[in-house]
Order: C-alpha cells, then sequence, then structure tokens
C-alpha cells in the first residue's frame, strides 16, 4: 500500500542555534512547504529527464517535473516487504520506478544535506548518486548512494552553495531526510554527522 497524505511527514527540529528541516514519511509524502529554516519554498516531485526544447531540438539535458503530474508517494513497510526485500520497518519515499526531484523556489546553501535508505536492501547494485543543480542547472555536486545496503546514510562532504534542485536516483526507498542551512555569521556550524544525530533524537521524542 502507498500513501499520498500531505504533509504529515514534516518536522522541524533545532540543531543548536541553527534549525534543519527534517522529512520523514511514515504519515504521507509533503510534496510542498515553506522550507522555513531553508529561507524558501520547496516542491517534491517526480522527475523526468528533458531532452529537448519546446520546438523538438535537441538540448542539455536537465531535470524536470514529470508534465503528467503524477503524485509523489511514500511506499508503507507492508509494501516494501511484499515484494521481496526486507525488513523494511518503517514507511519511505518511493522512487521503486522514477527520481524524485526537489525544487527550491530560490538558491539554498546547504551545511548538511542526508537521506537513509529504508532498512529493505532493494536497489541498484552498482553505485547510484543524490544530484544537486544551481538555477541554470549546472551539476554543483554529488553524493554517492550503496542502494544495495540497508540503512545506508548518504551525506555531503561540504557546503553546497546556490542548490535549486536535487535529484534522487531511482530504484530505491529514502527516508530521515535532514537539510540544514549554512548558518548565519557568528553561528556555529554542527558537522554532519551531529545534526544527523540530532535531528534524529529530536524525530524519536516526537513520535
Amino acid at each position: 500500500m502507498k500513501s499520498t497524505l500531505l504533509a504529515a511527514g514534516l518536522l522541524l527540529a533545532t540543531l543548536g542555534t541553527s534549525q534543519a528541516l527534517v522529512l520523514s514519511f511514515d504519515s504521507g509524502v509533503v510534496t510542498a512547504g515553506t522550507g522555513e529554516p531553508l529561507g524558501t519554498t520547496f516542491t517534491i516531485e517526480y522527475a523526468v529527464l528533458e531532452t529537448v526544447d519546446e520546438n523538438g531540438d535537441p538540448v542539455v539535458p536537465y531535470w524536470i517535473a514529470d508534465p503528467t503530474g503524477t503524485p509523489v508517494a511514500a511506499a508503507t513497510a507492508e509494501y516494501i516487504n511484499a515484494m521481496g526485500y526486507g525488513p523494511a520497518t518503517s514507511a519511505a519515499l518511493d522512487a521503486e520506478v522514477q527520481p524524485i526531484l526537489f525544487t527550491f523556489a530560490s538558491p539554498v546553501d546547504l551545511a548538511v544535506f542526508s537521506t537513509k535508505l529504508d532498512n529493505s536492501g532493494f536497489g541498484n547494485l552498482a553505485d547510484e548518486f543524490i544530484t544537486f543543480y544551481d538555477a541554470s542547472d549546472t551539476l554543483i555536486a554529488s553524493i554517492r548512494v550503496s542502494q544495495g545496503t540497508p540503512g545506508f546514510v548518504a551525506t555531503n562532504s561540504g557546503v553546497l552553495t546556490g542548490v535549486t534542485k536535487v535529484v534522487l536516483p531511482t530504484t530505491a526507498f529514502y527516508d530521515d531526510m535532514v537539510l540544514l542551512p549554512v548558518p548565519e555569521p557568528g553561528m556555529p556550524l554542527l558537522g554532519a554527522a551531529g545534526a544527523v544525530g540530532l535531528a534524529m533524537r529530536r524525530r524519536r521524542k516526537l513520535a
């Protein structure tokens, strides 16, 4: 069974003197939000790779939201386990057959972007990559994802500047996303491990 409930999985976690946007999908999918800690709005949609312009002429490929408007779904643990993989223990963002596109209304500087694969082990055996793009659709950075490793945590190793799009590769289920913006001058910057750990502890307390 898959859920397309809106907004139920959104939590805000206070991390020291900075805030992170923490997304879990146990109660559905957040498809849009104000992204208050990020200072901009965001959308989450299925993605397709655009290869031609409005005249049908070839262009350098770039990611866009799926024009069919298929709503992003969360796959329940029961659904994932029924596929023969497992044991999944919670619902997760469903990228089983199509990539996921995060789009920010204005560029965001991220100190941390992290996501945890569900515990099923479903995914490609070869490494995949989460990719980050700026406003001109230029690749900024990529994060390795070992999809065949249950519970694998993918986290950036440095500040990501000017991000407007994030693409999560297909053939996986994603959970526990942490987006921590670069703090204002004079505020301390938590390391990625500290940010993710504090966010997850905050999530468990609110559960």
